[in-house]
């Protein structure tokens, strides 16, 4: 798909609880006015997301928060309905699983979607070969009906406009960071 302006609102309908991410899925997207923002998920009380240093699997939400609050990143977490079939368990390790299959965030290689994408492909059938980012999937789960609430911290909007990136900028990002992380 080309990079023509595509605009995503993103309607903030629920009061930030800490104690909501400890019951269902979620995606958590960090840095979210950030080009490109991180994103990973949040599924029986953990966070999991591939990031520039690795795999970030079974990270305590509360150290999730505590970080988020201190560095006052703006954060989204969009909640996905229930699973008809699955447990949180079961969503957790297949998340984990999906994690695993990338040694880290790379050029050409994997972002931060990649494990997402591989999720909602096997784990709900939805097909995810035209997604390449964020301002993709989400209208796509959307249209199927998958998202059930949105709440966030330190972002003030109640209709929050995502940012549109290209694949240039998702790179230049990851050289950037890889730049800091290595320093």
């Amino acid at each position: 798909m080309t990079n023509e302006k595509i605009t995503y609102k993103i309607k903030i309908n629920k009061s930030f609880d800490e104690q909501d991410l400890s019951n269902g899925l979620y995606i958590a997207v960090i840095h979210a006015t950030r080009i490109p923002p991180h994103i990973g998920m949040i599924s029986d009380k953990s966070y999991h997301s591939l990031s520039i240093k690795g795999q970030d699997i079974n990270v305590p939400i509360a150290a999730l928060i505590k970080n988020t609050n201190i560095r006052k990143i703006p954060t989204l977490f969009i909640k996905i309905k229930s699973h008809p079939t699955f447990s949180a368990i079961y969503l957790r390790e297949h998340f984990i699983t999906n994690v695993q299959q990338f040694d880290r965030v790379d050029v050409g290689v994997a972002t931060c979607l990649s494990p997402i994408k591989l999720f909602f492909e096997e784990v709900y059938g939805i097909p995810m070969k035209n997604v390449n980012f964020l301002y993709e999937l989400l209208p796509l789960l959307e249209s199927e009906g998958l998202i059930e609430a949105i709440s966030s911290i330190h972002i003030e909007e109640k209709t929050y406009q995502l940012p549109v990136y290209t694949n240039k900028e998702i790179n230049a990002g990851i050289e950037l960071v890889r730049k800091e992380f290595n320093s």
